[in-house]
């Protein structure tokens, strides 16, 4: 098939009937045989020029195929996988088509073309043994990494066009340098037109490795921190020993019986004394092929001692928790509620807040407010430990508290709805004013205070008495309506109707179907009515299930309320002091809450890898604790049997928080204070809180590595368009800018690629700021090293996408494969070549003539006459003595006569006999 490229040019055509004319009515006394042969290569050759004005092209349909071999040389892959790659690949090559190419790359961190691209037909039957580890060795500068997708463009490149191309990659299908993952490039290769057949290559029987180690970056001087290492076997070496080592000097020796697979390890360390960056490296004591992944190290910046400010709820149960503090290099500081500072200020010198059993009534809204800024916004640490007057009973429901805690106020497993009746002394005497504030209005708060703490079902009404009975509220669970209907009361005069309002407060809660109901009485006098008859109230009030707490305050007739309360199954209060009456209030309506939980049980560790409780082993039994419920984003590191939270933990903003629903005293934790871990387990509880050593800056630097790939993550607390900059100084001290990148409103994240073994330091700043931070991780050995097995998924996913072959045979390789490839070749050239060859011919034709005679006598010595025979004169005439003499010829039959003697005959004659 042909065609042409530039058409335009056929117009010149035209000259060729031109030519013909002209030839026609041209009048020459030249012999026809010469004017048609010269008008035959004149018209050739401008033909010849025409067409390859016009650019003519053939078009022809062939299979051709062009495959380059890409050889793994990488240290991962088995020596003895090159013989049979190498048999593999001349098998194929024997099968190829004479036009066929091929080529040979060898490939590990970089590519080294092996064989250049070349023909079937230029190659011998059997290739040279370039498939060795020697001629892979010295065409691969580095075999420490394999960076698979390099090899793959080098191939890509090195395919010629007009062929159907194939990729055949030997490897084990492990890409771990290059910074792009085979997954993102993906859609490339499936684009590129190029098959890739995948055979994977065994890889080197590695017995043992560190896979890695993991220590805070980051610990303050005199704190214990544990160091994780995980360690992989084959099972082949039962024991294995090792040493850890501190800047080269050895801190510790292990043993280890491992079976075959992963094993996370736990190595204490002891405290961290001397201040400054300490290399901490673990070397496994045993020989196997790859010596260099027995290691594992890290860099640990230590820095001065942390400051605990311990408030407890009672001093005197202080002692076991501040002795362990103490024992795990804190400073502590321990005080009492009323002795904590509300000012944030203050609280910042300390990294962590301990609250043990304090109840958010003893603290103001303004020290409540300054822990969650302390929390959130400083980064600091919080660690809340329970007790009777903490989460629930402590009234943390809807407080700053329960907000930066991780668990929520109300248990999972939720208890029966509550019905709960204040029937409230409104009597004249309530009217009276203590220490600058009326009783009216301290009983006032107080409802208001216990309102608060019931739980979104629970029904709550207001009764008030004086000289009559008043219905404040009828039992709703419309607590804010509550809490602003309680404030219209007011203190009246006259005598009390104590019995009838609690005999209301009876008819209304037996009318109503909560599960748990209460009455909270409150009076400062007397009850007008009959004792006997008061009592007797209260025994049908038990009958019926309702519980009881009369509190009594001023002049109350105290031994009534005492005997009305035992009569109802319910507990009397005297109040002393009436300041305390809104805290008395409150902790009545938590008594029908159930919020405690008293009962001996065998906690449960849900996070055995985590560091708070990494090591400790089983903990002893607890005999209590108080029931919350998990919030949704936060981790539970040990449970209850009833599967509720005893440790949870979750980050606040730019902080920590922990939540420990049992105590700290022999009440609940009798069997904890003697364990031999308790000290141990408390320090990694409190660490975990601590806030980095840089946390000056409002974002948070974190790095983490896998296979060689460092990513960088920077989390801020609130939303920002800020733009980030950040560093890294590998171990050859060469500097390195990694590009970052928003991924949420509060994240950014890049990666960089970790091309030697080494500590690699990573600075992150702020655009605009000072403010900085700084994290170090570490390589202990090439990512080759990190990984000993063929990666299928891989490989299988570089021919599915390529529409190529897993595990071919030498047959499927050299397979023509699709529709024949059109192949366009232009004849413009040729076509100029055979035009000048035409050109010169019929000049020469054209002006030079040759006789019949000579042709006679060519053909004659041509066809082995003898060479004996008188040999005729040659005659050179010009073309119209030629026409001439062939007319004579035409006429006259007789046998040539002896030249005539003309000068040029002469002159001919001379000429020979010079010669």
């Amino acid at each position: 098939m042909f065609d042409f490229r530039s058409p335009l040019f056929l117009i010149l055509l035209a000259a060729i009937p031109v030519l013909i004319f002209v030839q026609r009515r041209a009048h020459l006394s030249t012999a026809k045989w010469r004017k048609r042969v010269t008008f035959f290569l004149r018209g050739a050759a401008l033909l010849c020029a025409i067409l390859a004005l016009a650019n003519l092209h053939r078009t022809r349909q062939e299979q051709r195929l062009a495959v380059v071999f890409l050889i793994d040389a990488s240290e991962s892959v088995q020596p003895t996988q090159y013989e049979e790659a190498s048999e593999q690949i001349n098998a194929t090559i024997a099968k190829l088509k004479s036009t066929d190419k091929f080529g040979i790359i060898g490939f590990a961190r970089d590519a080294g073309v092996l064989l250049e691209i070349r023909q079937k037909q230029d190659q011998p039957t059997e290739i040279p043994p370039i498939v060795s580890l020697e001629t892979l060795t010295e065409q691969t500068n580095r075999r420490d990494g394999t960076d698979v997708l390099t090899a793959l463009k080098r191939a890509i490149t090195l395919l010629p066009d007009n062929y159907h191309r194939r990729i055949v990659l030997f490897s084990d299908g492990i890409h771990n340098t290059g910074g792009t993952s085979l997954k993102d490039y993906i859609p490339l290769l499936s684009a590129s037109d190029v098959e890739i057949l995948t055979i994977p290559l065994g890889t080197v029987n590695d017995a043992v490795r560190v896979v890695q180690l993991q220590m805070p970056s980051q610990v303050r001087k005199g704190q214990s921190f544990e160091i994780g290492a995980v360690i992989e076997t084959d099972g082949s070496i039962p024991t294995l020993t090792a040493t850890l080592y501190r800047d080269e000097m050895s801190i510790g020796a292990y043993e280890w019986t491992l079976l075959s697979g992963i094993h996370p390890l736990s190595l204490t360390t002891e405290q961290s004394s001397k201040e400054g960056n300490h290399r901490y490296t673990l070397r496994l004591d045993v020989t196997d092929e790859i010596p260099e992944n027995n290691q594992g190290h890290g860099v640990v910046t230590i820095q001065n001692k942390p400051h605990a400010l311990y408030v407890e709820g009672n001093l005197t149960h202080a002692a076991a928790l501040e002795t362990v503090l103490e024992e795990n290099g804190f400073v502590v500081e321990a005080i009492s509620p009323t002795e904590m500072p509300a000012e944030l200020v203050e609280l910042q010198r300390s990294h962590v807040l301990i609250l043990s059993n304090v109840s958010a009534e003893t603290l103001s809204s303004e020290q409540l407010q300054s822990i969650e800024n302390y929390v959130r916004d400083l980064g600091h640490g919080l660690v809340v430990i329970g007790g009777g007057r903490a989460y629930g009973p402590g009234g943390y429901t809807d407080t700053a508290l329960e907000r930066v805690l991780p668990v929520e106020m109300t248990p999972r497993e939720r208890k029966d709805a509550v019905a709960i009746v204040f029937v409230l002394d409104t009597s004249g005497s309530m009217a009276n004013y203590v220490e600058a504030r009326q009783k009216i209005g301290l009983a006032i708060e107080g409802v208001r205070a216990g309102i608060r703490n019931l739980d979104e079902e629970d029904a709550a009404g207001i009764l008030s008495f004086n000289v009559d009975v008043h219905t404040i509220s009828d039992l709703t669970p419309d607590h804010d309506a509550l809490r602003q209907t309680v404030s219209l009361l007011r203190p009246t005069g006259g005598t009390t109707k104590m019995e009838d309002a609690t005999k209301r407060a009876y008819e209304i809660l037996k009318a109503n179907d909560a599960k748990r109901k209460h009455i909270v009485l409150l009076s400062d006098g007397k009850s007008d009515g009959d004792t006997s008859t008061f009592l007797n109230l209260a025994k049908r009030i038990a009958e019926a299930r309702i519980s009881i707490t009369a509190i009594a305050i001023g002049d109350a007739n105290k031994e009534l309320l005492t005997q009305f309360a035992e009569n109802g199954d319910g507990r009397a209060v005297f109040v002393e002091n009436i300041q305390q009456l809104p805290a008395i209030l409150t902790e009545a309506v938590r008594e029908t809450q159930h919020y405690i939980v008293q009962e001996t049980f065998q906690p449960v560790i849900t996070a055995a890898n985590e560091s708070l409780v990494a090591g400790i082993g089983t903990p002893p039994p607890l005999h209590g604790y108080v029931a919350t419920a998990e919030k949704e984003t936060a981790q539970v590191f040990i449970h209850s049997h009833k599967d509720e939270p005893i440790l949870a933990g979750w980050n606040f903003g730019l902080g920590k928080a922990i939540a420990w629903t049992s105590d700290v005293k022999s009440a609940w934790t009798k069997a904890w204070i003697p364990w031999h871990n308790f000290g141990k387990f408390w320090g990694q509880v409190i660490n975990w809180t601590l806030p980095a050593v840089d946390a000056g800056s409002d974002f948070d630097l974190r790095v983490s590595m896998h296979h060689g790939m460092a990513e960088v993550n920077i989390d801020t607390w609130a939303p920002s368009e800020a733009s980030y900059n950040v560093h890294v100084v590998g171990p050859d001290r060469t500097s390195e800018i990694v590009e970052i990148q928003q991924v949420t409103p509060t994240r950014y994240s890049g990666t960089f690629q970790m091309q030697d073994s080494g500590s690699y330091i990573v600075t992150a700043e702020r655009e605009g700021d000072t403010r900085r931070s700084i994290e170090t991780v570490s390589l202990p050995y090439p990512a080759e090293y990190a990984e000993f097995r063929v990666d299928t998924t891989s490989l299988k996913m570089l021919t599915t996408a390529t529409a190529g072959i897993y595990q071919p045979t030498s047959t499927q390789i050299a397979a023509q494969a699709g529709e024949a490839i059109e192949r366009q070749a232009s004849l413009a050239q040729a076509l100029l070549v055979v035009a000048a060859i035409l050109f010169v011919l019929e000049m020469i034709l054209r002006r030079f003539s040759v006789t019949n005679r000579y042709l006679t006598e060519f053909l004659d010595r041509f066809r082995g006459k003898s060479a004996g025979s008188p040999a005729e004169t040659q005659v050179i005439n010009t073309p119209v003595e030629d026409s001439m003499l062939s007319n004579r010829d035409t006429v006259e039959d007789v046998t040539p006569p002896q030249p005539v003697e003309t000068s040029m005959t002469r002159l001919l004659a001379a000429k020979r006999r010079a010669r």
